[in-house]
């Protein structure tokens, strides 16, 4: 069954509920400030997992975030935040719906075309995610990272061989 819509001034016979001005513009006004909390609380209740919740994944992203700078040291934190957090919220909600695969398999029920789907969605979007920051082997080497990476690899062993050779005893021999 369907409400009548409420219009103002609605004529009488025509369907319409006539409604006040000022109750058209209360009626806005709720409507805006319910979708305001429940941007701000996130969607736990869509999937048991939590996997749509802006709220649910905010430390395990920040975690992920960090790794991924760690892991890149040629990424900066202003110019890449916005790529790196987006990556970071990917791989958590990835693994979230991992579980959720898990939990249905072992519940001997097949996982429904909605997990399934956004799972291959979210995947596709991280591997483009991934190359963007240069974080795949095709895209480090198309960007030259992987030259750089060797060259920083071979300054921290000869600055490691150097620590180790002025700290170690003297010879007894010379």
């Amino acid at each position: 069954m369907t409400r009548p819509k409420a219009v103002v001034g609605g004529e009488s016979g025509s369907g319409l509920v006539p409604v006040a001005p000022g109750e058209v513009r209360r009626r806005r006004a709720i409507a805006r400030a319910s979708r305001a909390k429940a941007v701000g609380r996130g969607n736990s209740n869509a999937l048991k997992s939590g996997v749509y919740s802006s709220v649910a994944v905010r430390e395990d992203v920040l975690d992920m975030a960090a790794l991924v700078y760690a892991s890149a040291p040629w990424l900066d934190p202003i110019r890449d935040a916005l790529a790196v957090e987006a990556t970071a919220r990917l791989v958590v909600r990835l693994r979230r719906l991992d579980v959720l695969v898990d939990a249905c398999l072992q519940d001997l029920t097949k996982p429904t075309q909605e997990i399934t789907s956004m799972y291959s969605r979210l995947e596709s979007q991280l591997l483009r995610n991934l190359s963007e920051l240069g974080l795949t082997p095709r895209a480090a080497a198309d960007l030259g990272l992987a030259k750089l990476d060797a060259k920083a690899r071979a300054m921290r062993l000869s600055e490691t061989a150097l620590a180790a050779y002025q700290n170690r005893p003297p010879d007894p021999k010379s």
